[in-house]
């Protein structure tokens, strides 16, 4: 059932004052980027309504006074119990990654945003921030300074893309239900309770040698958590113009993908000794991982496809000037700062907190 056809009541919005705490609703709150956020809108002294799946981290969350209610993004029921009346939701939650059946990646991308945009209708919510991703321009190519409005593949090239790429679609369309909306495409968002690129970089990093495809020649963007999270913060600011539109965010410093690996894993207290690997050899071994993971006592995921070897593989780099004159948004740490505190984040993390002495 889609959007046009929710029967839920419509109720009154709170309005949204960017110069006052607001009341916000991050789903994908025990994600990686949806944690960070919450942990940093409520320091701020946003009121943060917090929702995911894993009860762990939203333990941790409700520890720090953020509320968190367990939800499954895939159900609608599910997810509006626990919606209410907000001022703003930002949309973290979804699959990601390039493995998976596109009934998983259609379930939570495509049937989620359409629960979050009921919920949104039903509580009256007018405001929405989507987190979607750059991978809608991808077409196995090098593709520099990418803009906001440049040609999209005609066919994308995985579940991922395809289904955030509907999603977007969906998301704006909503401003005929009253709904406005800004479309966040963050490039290679890396940081603290990373769980996806951090844990895939430090196996490859146990290996004798770093295999880097094409000798990691391909440049590309990056973009810092907290540099993001500013990002979301603009848009709470952003005037009416600059809402129903979409967004590059990066941290405006492109870097080769073997400059980027070789940070990564200093950063992670590992060693960097890189392989190369030719781009046809990277395709046909991927090509095995995957035919492995396949059989039921193969892995669960690959550590490498073949859609990974080309996203690898080729350059994209992204244009942030409408970010930058629309939003006001300029990334607060570049590359080498982003790392440093990075690094400093997780020393930090394994530094056990003294108990104080009460004096």
């Amino acid at each position: 059932m889609g959007i046009a056809n929710f029967p839920g009541k419509r109720r009154k919005s709170l309005k949204m004052d960017p110069g006052s705490a607001m009341k916000l609703i991050i789903t994908g709150a025990t994600g990686f980027i949806g944690r960070n956020l919450a942990v940093s809108l409520a320091r701020d002294g946003h009121e943060i309504l917090a929702t995911g799946r894993a009860l762990g981290v939203g333990n941790i969350l409700g520890a720090a006074g953020i509320e968190f209610r367990p939800a499954d993004i895939g159900r609608t029921g599910s997810l509006l119990e626990v919606f209410e009346p907000a001022d703003c939701v930002v949309h973290c939650a979804g699959k990601s990654g390039d493995w998976g059946a596109y009934e998983q990646f259609h379930q939570d991308n495509v049937i989620g945003t359409r629960n979050v945009l009921q919920g949104c209708i039903r509580y009256g919510i007018e405001k929405l921030i989507f987190v979607s991703s750059p991978s809608v321009y991808f077409n196995d190519q090098d593709r520099l300074d990418l803009k906001e409005d440049d040609p999209l593949p005609p066919r994308q090239l995985s579940h991922y893309a395809t289904t955030k790429l509907i999603s977007e679609k969906e998301v704006l369309a909503a401003r005929e239900k009253g709904i406005d909306v800004i479309n966040l495409r963050p490039k290679a968002v890396f940081g603290p309770h990373d769980n996806t690129f951090s844990p895939r970089i430090l196996r490859m990093s146990r290996k004798r040698r770093f295999p880097l495809i094409n000798n990691g020649r391909a440049v590309v963007d990056i973009t810092y958590i907290e540099n993001f999270v500013d990002a979301v913060r603009l848009c709470f600011k952003a005037p009416e113009e600059a809402w129903n539109e979409t967004y590059n965010i990066s941290n405006g410093e492109p870097i080769t993908i073997r400059d980027w690996f070789e940070q990564m894993v200093s950063v992670l207290g590992k060693e960097f000794r890189p392989k190369n690997v030719p781009v046809p050899a990277a395709r046909a071994i991927a090509g095995v991982m995957e035919l492995a993971g396949h059989f039921p006592f193969g892995p669960k995921k690959p550590m490498m496809t073949r859609y990974s070897v080309g996203y690898m593989a080729r350059s994209m780099t992204l244009n942030i000037e409408k970010a930058q004159n629309r939003l006001g948004y300029g990334p607060s740490q570049n590359n080498r700062e982003s790392f440093s505190v990075y690094r400093q984040a997780l020393l930090d993390a394994k530094t056990p907190r003294r108990r104080g002495n009460g004096t």
